[in-house]
């Protein structure tokens, strides 16, 4: 029998990993606005702000492209959760709560 596509993609770690990318590169790019303005490389001249612009890029990068697959993720996970509730066993009853008495029934 064919597994709905819910349980066989592991929406939520991957929407876990990416929110800590989307995380880790806004705090990375908050300290770099800290550096470059705070003064620590006031003195050092184009090489440590060059180093910065250049980091600030990457985390710029990280941000926006885990930002999308955030967003792009959410939604085929709510399209998916939609698709396969609506395609569910229509002749089966959902049960919310098993009773004591099927579950020994089962076993």
């Amino acid at each position: 029998m064919k597994d709905r596509l819910v349980d066989r993609l592991p929406f939520a770690r991957i929407v876990t990993v990416l929110a800590v990318a989307f995380g880790v590169a806004l705090g990375l790019c908050g300290l770099n606005l800290a550096l470059s303005t705070g003064g620590v490389f006031r003195n050092a001249g184009q090489v440590g702000s060059s180093i910065l612009v250049g980091s600030g890029m990457i985390e710029i990068a990280v941000m926006v492209l885990s930002g999308f697959g955030l967003v792009l993720t959410v939604v085929v996970w709510v399209v998916a959760s939609a698709v396969s509730q609506a395609g569910g066993n229509g002749s089966e009853p959902q049960r919310l709560f098993e009773d004591e008495k099927d579950e020994d029934k089962k076993s």
